[in-house]
């Protein structure tokens, strides 16, 4: 075939065209760090965001024990402590026990509890060779068992096997924990999922110490 060829059709050349292919140059590099931007922006958002979830299912406490002391001086008898041993669920991350917060009620009363550094004491009960008197606001852990790295003593972290004892001074909070009292609690981590307990106050109280879970 034979070309034909348009001698009426040129094209564009100079420097105005090469100011202008340049500005087009420019301006898709720019679009395209814009998109790189966004796209990382959103990776490490979306990283985040999965980290979180997985936290959230994955750290919590287990209960191992649940017991109380008696006030037998009271009448009629009453629970004057709860005690908590507790571990860390399996595969569950440290938990600072400075953001833990722990609810308790006993269908009348619902109090939420900050954990506390320091002794609790609670009048007609014992925890270890500790006589105690109380506090309505905090609850305070006892170490059981420091597995490494240890960090209890100076920054209050449990991680995996550690154990440590929950004390609860129930009658400081408020709590009526007559014969036959139902009872719910829950543990709740900063992160995480809350562990949560039901139990029913024994019918007769005889003894200084109860099992309760």
């Amino acid at each position: 075939m034979k070309k034909v060829w348009n001698k009426k059709e040129e094209g564009e050349f100079g420097i105005g065209t090469l100011i202008i292919f340049i500005a087009m140059i420019i301006v898709a590099a720019v679009a395209a760090t814009v998109l790189i931007q966004t796209a990382y922006q959103l990776q490490q958002q979306a990283e985040e965001t999965g980290n979180i979830a997985i936290q959230d299912v994955a750290t919590g406490f287990k209960i191992i024990h649940m017991g109380g002391q008696v006030n037998l001086a009271a009448s009629p008898p009453k629970l004057s402590t709860i005690e908590i041993k507790v571990g860390l669920i399996a595969g569950s991350p440290a938990i600072d026990m400075k953001n833990v917060l722990i609810e308790i009620t006993d269908g009348t009363t619902d109090v939420t509890l900050n954990f506390t550094a320091n002794t609790i004491r609670v009048l007609g009960g014992v925890v270890g060779n500790t006589t105690i008197t109380g506090n309505g606001t905090e609850f305070t852990a006892i170490l059981l068992r420091d597995m490494p790295p240890q960090n209890w003593n100076s920054q209050y972290v449990m991680t995996q096997g550690d154990v440590v004892k929950l004390v609860i001074n129930a009658t400081a909070v408020g709590l009526d924990l007559t014969p036959q009292s139902q009872v719910t609690l829950q543990i709740i981590p900063k992160h995480g999922v809350p562990t949560y307990a039901a139990f029913m106050v024994p019918a007769t109280l005889t003894t200084k110490y109860v099992d309760l879970y």
